[in-house]
């Protein structure tokens, strides 16, 4: 029902070529360097906004998700929120392909990593009195495929490596590494050109 409503609504817009909001569920198998070597797979909602050939095949993505990230259960009730916000340029590595239905881009940028430790879903707190939670910059780099079934519908593949600069060492010792994270997955989109 939700998505019908939605379908008809957005046919009301007049299309544009150059700037579109998206946002859909996707479903990644995310991988945390720091702590584990043990790849998750789970359900996420997104959101994007994109600016297409800014100079021809060249664009800007402002992308916003939320990833979670649940420790193995013999660890305990242990589980770390990422919430990335980044802006990436898009290359369309494809130009001479000139199909509306799929698009094909390499993206890279810088992002701010809003983040917090879990403890059976409360913010974990620290000796010091400290809580584990931080915003932190990071890059992102990444690979994704779009497929346009419909004018406002894609499938998205997107394949991403995020990496955070979140050492702290006043805060969580000397042992506090960077945040690595691999994202890899599938989703849908829903489109709303501007």
């Amino acid at each position: 029902m939700f998505l019908s409503n939605l379908l008809i609504l957005v046919s009301l817009f007049p299309t544009s070529e150059r700037v579109e909001i998206s946002f859909g569920p996707n479903y990644s198998s995310y991988l945390l360097f720091q702590d584990t070597s043990e790849a998750i797979g789970k359900w996420n909602f997104g959101g994007e906004i994109g600016i297409n050939n800014i100079i021809p095949h060249i664009g800007f993505k402002l992308r916003g998700t939320m990833l979670r990230y649940d420790a193995p259960a013999e660890q305990g009730p242990y589980a770390w929120e990422y919430t990335p916000l980044c802006l990436c340029g898009s290359f369309d590595i494809l130009p001479f392909l000139k199909t509306p239905w799929m698009r094909l881009s390499v993206e890279t940028g810088l992002g701010l990593y809003f983040w917090r430790g879990l403890y059976d879903d409360e913010i974990i707190v620290l000796p010091t009195g400290d809580t584990v939670e931080e915003t932190d910059i990071g890059f992102v780099g990444g690979v994704t495929l779009q497929i346009r079934p419909m004018k406002h519908l894609g499938i998205e593949y997107a394949m991403r490596y995020h990496y955070i600069a979140s050492t702290n060492i006043n805060k969580y010792g000397f042992f506090d590494k960077d945040e690595k994270i691999w994202e890899n997955g599938v989703g849908i989109k829903f489109i709303l050109p501007l």
